[in-house]
């Protein structure tokens, strides 16, 4: 049986992910006030929650590289299916805590963005 790649186009995506992925785990652990001018990490609560994000993010980050590294299109299928599920999560909370703004739709076009990365590797799935 063939050994089935990622598509090019994917990989690019997924390397852009990986790229932002370190840069977001950097804001959400050390410096949240990058994205969230009021935000900081002088209590208990708001670093459990900022740097829980940031830890969150690296693993993705981790099973995304391991994915493209390795060139299997199955664990990144997987990867990002889940991925989209926290993306859509995170609409979700966005919307609930201040409406509709600029961060819900970048949360929108990501979610949109991976399952177009999905679309593309669904094909590779039948044949395992």
């Amino acid at each position: 049986m063939k050994r089935q790649n990622i598509p090019t186009s994917v990989k690019i995506f997924t390397w852009i992910l990986i790229c932002a992925g370190i840069f977001f785990f950097y804001v959400y652990s050390f410096n949240p006030s990058i994205s969230f001018p009021n935000s900081n990490l002088n209590s208990y609560s708001s670093k459990l929650g900022f740097e829980s994000t940031g830890v969150r993010i690296l693993g993705s980050v981790l099973a995304l590289m391991i994915s493209v590294v390795y060139n299997n299109p199955k664990w990144l299928f997987i990867t990002l299916i889940s991925r989209i599920f926290i993306e859509l999560g995170d609409v979700v909370v966005g919307y609930q805590l201040d409406g509709f703004t600029t961060n819900t739709i970048a949360l929108w076009v990501l979610a949109a963005a991976e399952i177009w990365a999905v679309l593309k590797l669904l094909p590779l799935q039948k044949n395992h």
